[in-house]
């Protein structure tokens, strides 16, 4: 079996085509990631002053680490004279080579506002936001207890043990995760990958007429179908694994940190609300694992459509336009209360920051499943019933075709 697992893999998969595709994509996903870091971030030399970023590390050893009053105090002794001097806008805008960036003044206090103001109150001021989450989940537990209604007192229930004890007492330098949280270019560029790939997987042997020539051997179609299976999946462990650790090195390469992997999640502003409890090394493995489920999904349904067909052209077409459409389908409910319609959709396993960066609950038989779990059962169905039905029409339409040129060589 292994040997039959290893064939089909070198068949289909071990081909100059793909190989160059996922050579030149990685080279596009770099050169995309190196595009943001040249954008949007707070140090890059062509979206701000080329001080910033000598200034940025000289003045981060001083404040890095655990947030404490004496760092804030330092801080602010900077910040407050730049914020009373620009607060009626009547400071020169002349660049004056006795501030900290050797720009205006107004620059002076961006940097410092932008830089480590916000994010430190931010860290500082979390810790008093999530008691007040829990306060109001046991007294939402209260008024729930008395009206019966036990669905909302566990869901309440549930919001109080996820952000009991939530802090961030560390300041670290979280731009890197900032932007890679929000990154998803890679995984279309995958997904591309993985519909070409797969396309041939089962249609080959319909081109040959093999389909029908492996029913006389002794384990019949099943074994190869099994195989063609297991290295499908392979394939596709592999090259998610390949563009995943390309992008996790390119940001931290191309941004020159990787300050915050120790860092909660829920440090990132956007994660305020985070259903997770980990840090964002954490969650760069966990996003990982759960994009490779998604694509792993969305790849039985691939081969699900190219054995419907004789050839690669329409279910290559068909394929594509399911994932656009899957894609369109996230977009239209990313952010809206309609989560059922979220978690319905294998395509939220590949974006997955919808499904951790609100806690959001799914109705399950009573009792509240958290979004992303529900997500992950969902879409494990939905693979189960493609794999399935690859198998049963494989076979069916193998011995159908058996069975027509038994009768022809009949006659």
């Amino acid at each position: 079996m292994i040997k039959l697992i290893v064939f089909e893999y070198k068949k289909h998969f071990l081909k100059p085509p793909i190989i160059v595709a996922v050579l030149l994509f990685s080279l596009l996903s770099v050169a995309k990631i190196y595009s943001i870091h040249d954008a949007d971030s707070l140090l890059s030399e062509s979206n701000t002053s080329p001080t910033w970023k000598g200034l940025y590390w000289k003045l981060y050893e001083g404040f890095r680490g655990p947030i404490t009053d004496e760092k804030i105090g330092k801080l602010m002794a900077i910040y407050r004279p730049l914020e009373n001097q620009t607060a009626d806008r009547t400071a020169s805008s002349e660049d004056n080579p006795n501030t900290y960036t050797g720009g205006s003044v107004y620059t002076d206090r961006n940097f410092f506002l932008w830089n480590y103001v916000n994010p430190m109150r931010y860290a500082y001021e979390y810790k008093m936001y999530a008691n007040n989450v829990v306060t109001a989940a046991k007294s939402n537990m209260e008024f729930y207890k008395s009206l019966g209604n036990t669905y909302e007192y566990k869901k309440n229930a549930v919001i109080m043990d996820l952000f009991r004890d939530r802090s961030v007492s560390n300041f670290s330098y979280m731009e890197m995760y900032r932007y890679y949280v929000q990154y998803d270019f890679s995984a279309f560029l995958v997904l591309l990958i993985c519909l070409y790939g797969l396309m041939h997987v089962f249609i080959s042997e319909k081109e040959t007429e093999m389909d029908v020539l492996l029913l006389t051997t002794k384990s019949g179609n099943s074994k190869t179908v099994l195989a063609k299976l297991i290295s499908s999946a392979i394939f596709v462990c592999i090259l998610c694994t390949w563009f995943w650790i390309v992008d996790f090195a390119a940001f931290s390469f191309i941004f020159g940190s990787l300050e915050a992997a120790s860092t909660p999640l829920y440090a990132l502003e956007d994660f305020v609300n985070s259903s997770i409890d980990v840090s964002m090394g954490q969650y760069a493995l966990l996003s990982g694992l759960i994009r490779t489920v998604g694509i792993l999904v969305l790849s039985t349904l691939f081969l699900f459509v190219s054995c419907l067909f004789k050839n690669a052209l329409i279910p290559f077409i068909i394929s594509l336009f399911a994932a656009f459409s899957c894609i369109y389908m996230n977009e239209v409910y990313m952010g809206s209360g309609r989560i059922l319609f979220k978690v319905v959709n294998p395509f939220v396993l590949v974006v997955n920051r919808e499904l951790f960066r609100k806690t959001e609950f799914v109705a399950w038989f009573g009792y509240p499943m958290l979004s992303y779990m529900a997500a992950l059962l969902l879409a494990v169905t939905w693979g189960v019933l493609f794999i399935l039905g690859v198998t049963l029409f494989v076979k069916k339409n193998a011995l159908r075709k058996g069975g027509k040129e038994r009768a022809i060589m009949g006659l």
